[in-house]
């Protein structure tokens, strides 16, 4: 049951979440600087993402809504994020927006409840890879 629940395969148990969000990911070819990192980092959370993340140590990944928007404040973030890496000199820095759904669940404070998951966020990790030339 815990297998075809997880995936929303049966009528009975566990329904899946299956949410629209938009999808920021943001990518260096190199190794960040701290400086450059906590740059990022800040604009990311001044933009106030549903939630954001180190994906690693030179790329991060944030959510808002997947509504008009949540698509317009991933959007500015993007140009943010895309001003900060000239400002800072960060190298082959590659940016990209997508909307669709994630296999996602909120909490009752608003924020996910586990990690989201699904196709969406790895074609936006491809399609920041090729903006940043990597």
């Amino acid at each position: 049951m815990a297998l075809f629940g997880l995936f929303g395969k049966r009528k009975k148990g566990y329904a899946s979440s299956w949410l629209h969000l938009t999808v920021v990911y943001a990518t260096a070819r190199e190794g960040l600087e701290p400086e450059q990192t906590f740059a990022l980092r800040g604009r990311i959370l001044a933009a106030n993402p549903i939630d954001f993340e180190f994906v690693n140590a030179d790329s991060f990944l944030a959510f808002y809504p997947g509504t008009a928007e949540g698509l317009q404040s991933g959007t500015r973030l993007a140009e943010a994020l895309n001003v900060v890496a000239r400002d800072k000199a960060i190298p082959a820095f590659g940016v990209a927006v997508q909307q669709g759904e994630c296999l996602a669940q909120m909490n009752s404070g608003g924020r996910f409840a586990a990690k989201p998951m699904g196709g969406l966020i790895s074609q936006t990790k491809n399609l920041a890879i090729l903006a940043a030339g990597i």
